[in-house]
């Protein structure tokens, strides 16, 4: 079984070196780590290749596009995802193994805690969505994935349409969903990875990410608001 790790990137000099360092020190070494750099104006792409990873250069688009591109790239049985400013435990993709060689199981959903950002959403996204996540999929078998923690078999996630190349959020909830379709997945918020909490400082954060899920929920659309370009 061979993995692929799959990573988006904009303009992340600055975080996606420890990124990278991270997963070199992984108990379980991927086979494969490709680095989606959106045409970024710094040193992104060449930090990237100086780590041994994979350059695939698009243009700059939608998060659901990039990540699109670097499953289309991946040449891994498993295609696991995190994001440019994420910090992956030791025992990452030995996690992500050992849950999708269970017959049955195609995809791992997992959590995300931040280290940084406003007091207020550390609070949030540390011990408050962890228990909603669970909720919502408990209730209504909504899997509220997070790109930063994330793999699945990449050929079912082909034969389902990968990632949705329109969405600008939410692109990781809806191939959750489609995976679903396809067979078991493993949900959990007890297995997680640590991600900036830089999006906390943003104004109009919240507004913004309800008018999403609104949309999200309600009619499958996730292509007309996203997250702006954050670097600090």
């Amino acid at each position: 079984m061979t993995i692929s790790v799959v990573i988006p990137a904009y303009n992340e000099e600055e975080l996606l070196p420890k990124t990278l360092a991270s997963l070199s020190q992984l108990d379980r070494k991927p086979d494969e780590i490709i680095v989606v750099d959106a045409s970024s104006t710094d040193k992104t792409a060449e930090m990237a290749r100086n780590a041994g990873a994979v350059v695939v250069t698009v243009p700059k688009k939608t998060i659901g596009f990039s990540r699109q591109q670097g499953l289309l790239k991946a040449t891994g049985d498993i295609v696991a995802t995190t994001d440019a400013d994420a910090i992956l435990p030791h025992d990452w993709l030995n996690r992500i193994e050992h849950a999708l060689i269970t017959p049955g199981v195609i995809g791992y959903f997992g959590g995300f805690r931040v280290f940084d950002g406003p007091p207020v959403y550390k609070f949030f996204i540390n011990s408050i969505q962890p228990l909603w996540n669970v909720f919502l999929f408990t209730v209504f078998r909504m899997p509220m994935a997070t790109g930063q923690n994330m793999a699945f078999y990449r050929k079912l996630a082909l034969e389902v349409g990968g990632f949705p190349e329109n969405f600008r959020m939410a692109e990781d909830i809806e191939i959750a969903r489609r995976m679903m379709t396809k067979g078991k997945i493993v949900f959990t918020q007890k297995e997680f990875v640590s991600a900036s909490g830089r999006r906390g400082f943003e104004k109009g954060l919240i507004l913004r990410v309800f008018k999403v899920f609104f949309l999200y929920f309600l009619f499958r659309k996730a292509d007309t608001i996203g997250f702006p370009d954050v670097r600090k």
